[in-house]
Order: C-alpha cells, then sequence, then structure tokens
C-alpha cells in the first residue's frame, strides 16, 4: 500500500492498494493495512480514527502484540457500538450532531474509550 499526501492541507489521502479503484472510501484494518468499503458502509470517522490509534499504539509487529491490538480494538468498537447503537457516520450524526460543536460530545465519549482501552492493553510508551 501507497499513501499520497500531494495536495497537503486537504482533508484526504490518497490509498493505493489491492482491489482500491480510485477514489473510492477505504477504510483501515487492524494491520494498519487499507481495504475498499462496501456498499452502504459508512463508519465514523472518530471510530476509525480509534482503531488507527489502537494499531499504532500497541502493535509492535510481532504476533503478541498484534493479538493485543486486535482485541483491544474489538473492545473499543464494542464499547462505541454499545454507547451509540451503531458505528455507521450517518446514524451518530443523526443524533449526536448538533450545529454549534458538531459531534463533539460522541467524539469525546470515543476518546474516553480509547483512553480507557489503550491503558488496559498497554500502548507501546507504557511498555516498551
Amino acid at each position: 500500500m501507497s499513501v499520497s499526501f500531494e495536495g497537503i492541507g486537504q482533508v484526504c489521502a490518497t490509498f493505493l492498494g489491492a482491489g482500491i479503484q480510485e477514489g473510492q472510501a477505504v477504510k483501515v484494518s487492524g494491520r494498519g493495512a487499507a481495504a475498499p468499503c462496501g456498499d452502504g458502509e459508512s463508519f465514523c470517522g472518530a471510530v476509525l480514527g480509534g482503531v488507527a490509534a489502537i494499531g499504532y499504539e500497541i502493535n509492535r509487529g510481532d504476533e503478541e502484540s498484534f493479538e493485543r491490538s486486535k482485541e483491544a480494538t474489538q473492545e473499543f468498537v464494542a464499547l462505541c457500538r454499545q454507547a451509540f447503537g451503531s458505528l455507521d457516520c450517518h446514524d451518530i450524526k443523526g443524533i449526536w450532531r448538533q450545529e454549534d460543536i458538531r459531534c463533539y460530545r460522541a467524539v469525546e465519549m470515543m476518546a474516553i474509550f480509547l483512553d480507557e482501552v489503550l491503558e488496559k492493553y498497554g500502548a507501546k510508551g507504557e511498555t516498551a
């Protein structure tokens, strides 16, 4: 996979990888790879950011830390799904978005979940 940040300051990056078409929305896997989103998939960006942070903070490239990051990801996603009833951006935004602060409260809750999960599973800085 390669990532291009041509046009720095824009809101997106370009991902090139197996099965990804130009301009297609992608999702990030627990191993840090990009994969195309299926029809109708619309994940919350804060959830995806949390998943990426878990992979970055826990996964060191060995099988043990990969398994820990996978467990941490599953727990984080479960906490978000339980709190918001969905991982779909449109579902969460439909309930949680306020014009003046956008989705701040939802993102704040996800950050708390992320902090709890990282503490439980040990981030790189804590266990290295």
